[in-house]
């Protein structure tokens, strides 16, 4: 049950708000983003993301120099118009062969029931777009 509830689901940034609408199917269920749950993503892509990533999302982590394709560069304007947060939010549960990406990026699949740690890691990556 959980796996179809996470392919169902997108999320629909609303910056301004400490909330986040997520609709699985058509019924939306809003999904707070709580100064905990911004910690733990914060830590998570300290511990998980920023080897390849880099510690301020350029793509440029420690790891990054041996992997192809490159890891993303979050602050690419181009990059951020071209993906949705529910692509992100598969790609981050799920690895990035789930969505036509490089399989070297890892899935969480511990985070699979944990919207709101994986809407705090989408809200991070689009800040850095702004």
């Amino acid at each position: 049950m959980a796996a179809a509830f996470v392919l169902r689901v997108t999320f629909i940034s609303t910056y301004s708000a400490d909330a986040q609408a997520v609709r699985i199917a058509d019924n939306p269920v809003k999904v707070t983003i709580t100064d905990d749950a911004r910690a733990k993503a914060r830590a998570i892509f300290t511990d998980r993301c920023a080897t390849c990533h880099g510690a301020d999302g350029h793509g440029n982590g420690p790891a990054a120099a041996n992997l192809k394709p490159q890891p993303i560069d979050f602050h690419s304007q181009n990059w951020q118009k071209s993906v949705s947060d529910d692509t992100m939010a598969k790609a981050i549960i799920f690895g990035g062969h789930s969505v036509g990406k490089s399989g070297q990026m890892a899935p969480n699949p511990d985070l699979e029931n944990e919207p709101e740690i994986v809407a705090a890691l989408v809200e991070k990556i689009r800040k850095w777009g702004r």
